[in-house]
């Protein structure tokens, strides 16, 4: 069950990296199904772990003898139990942090993490919804315990990028997402390092750097909209006006409702009069012999 339930995940990743408009529907019914699969495939452990307690509990009729088997049996429930536990308690925290909840979800996962402290999918989720929060500082703590125990984690070193993105640590911004880049393992992570490098290279004016890796990302992630709307405004910088629109148009296009496509279209109202004077000024004439 795990296996088909891994199947159906990675072709979620593959929908979501492409995603258009019209999967939208199909998305939510496969996010359905792998949550009910899931929640199944969670009591049948449960029924798996009852099962082995009770022949557990059938070693004390054996040869073996009773105190023997208590502490085995204490042994294995200690192990167990804390497990279990600590993967709903993240499984509760990441559907948290996907809605934006981030305050509880940082109270579940002080829940696991008093329970492990040096689990690292509950470090790395922790070190997100501090991120969330703007709370850079106090969220790099827990990506750097990451790295400790997992140095090339794709996950850490490109929101430990970010976090330096958004502080102006541009040495150490480059250094981590630059690793991430090189790496093959996890495309969504690659598709975010490159489009984080474009921002830290467009906000040093540093155009031409910040362009190619915009555009790196959206080889990647062909719908990452973001970098669609960054890679207009950079041609604006260089007065490629042209380009600049057809960068937006192709934001827009992605999906009308979004704030990159609000902004987007905000660039095109402003740069149409370059782009397009002669459809402004007969417009403007239509006007005055009215």
């Amino acid at each position: 069950m795990t296996e088909k339930i891994q199947e159906k995940l990675e072709t979620l990743k593959k929908m979501v990296a492409d995603y258009k408009p019209q999967l939208e529907q199909d998305i939510k019914e496969l996010i359905k199904g792998i949550y009910i699969e899931i929640a199944s495939a969670s009591k049948a452990l449960t029924q798996a772990q009852d099962e082995l307690r009770r022949i557990v509990l059938e070693i004390k009729s054996k040869k073996i003898s009773q105190v023997d088997a208590g502490r085995f049996y204490a042994f294995l429930k200690s192990k167990t139990s804390a497990e279990l536990d600590i993967a709903t308690l993240i499984d509760r925290a990441w559907n948290l942090i996907v809605v934006e909840e981030n305050d509880e979800a940082i109270k579940v996962l002080n829940e696991a993490l008093n329970i492990n402290p040096k689990h690292i999918r509950a470090l790395g989720l922790m070190g997100l919804a501090l991120m969330n929060k703007e709370l850079y500082d106090e969220a790099m703590l827990y990506f750097q315990k990451v790295l400790i125990q997992e140095p090339e984690s794709p996950f850490a070193l490109n929101n430990l990028g970010f976090i330096c993105y958004k502080k102006g640590i541009w040495g150490e911004a480059i250094e981590h997402l630059s690793k991430v880049t090189k790496q093959t393992k996890d495309r969504q992570a690659r598709l975010y390092a490159n489009y984080y490098l474009g921002l830290v290279y467009y906000e040093r004016g540093m155009i031409s750097d910040a362009v190619r890796f915009f555009e790196e990302a959206i080889k990647i992630g062909p719908n990452l909209q973001e970098a669609y709307y960054y890679l207009g405004m950079a041609e604006l910088k260089r007065y490629e006006f042209k380009k600049a629109v057809e960068w937006f148009e192709r934001c827009i296009k992605i999906d009308e409702s979004t704030k990159y496509a609000r902004l987007a279209k905000e660039e095109l109202a402003k740069i149409k009069p370059i782009t397009e004077p002669e459809k402004i000024m007969k417009k403007n004439l239509g006007k005055d012999s009215q």
